[in-house]
């Protein structure tokens, strides 16, 4: 007579692995987003300046909604296992994006508002960093794919 128990539960160890793919899915996705966002900036921050002023406004407004994608981005990397690099750089990302609040209205207030020109320097690193979180990500997908 056969005594053992089948079991419809999940091991531990794939259940860490579902997590981890899920989560390097939703790294990829997220890393995307960001980028797309900063093109957006750059197109609404172009309507400002050459259409119309009121465009000034979607650029503030989806600024501030925009820097949470960083944030997301390091929650997910991390059960995604995309590496300590990926999360230092998901983390400047952020800091990057707050800072970037500030280099429009700290340099006026210090009478240095040609240090305000940082804000479109910045946007480039910030852009930067976003595309080579997403090549990170990718990397991880990637990963996961040939281990399936």
């Amino acid at each position: 007579m056969d005594k053992t128990v089948s079991s419809s539960l999940v091991s531990p160890s794939s259940t860490k692995d579902t997590v981890r793919r899920i989560a390097r899915y939703g790294s990829l996705v997220l890393s995307t987003l960001f980028a797309l966002s900063v093109l957006l900036q750059v197109f609404l921050a172009g309507g400002g300046i050459f259409g119309s002023p009121s465009w000034w406004s979607m650029h503030e407004v989806f600024g501030m909604g925009m820097s949470l994608l960083p944030l997301a981005f390091l929650l997910v990397a991390w059960p995604g296992q995309l590496g300590r690099r990926s999360l230092w750089l998901g983390g400047l990302a952020f800091v990057l994006v707050v800072l970037q609040i500030f280099l429009i209205t700290l340099p006026g207030s210090l009478g240095l508002p040609m240090l305000s020109a940082l804000h479109v320097v910045n946007a480039l690193v910030i852009f930067g960093l976003a595309l080579r979180l997403t090549q990170r990500a990718w990397q991880g997908v990637r990963s996961e794919r040939r281990a399936a």
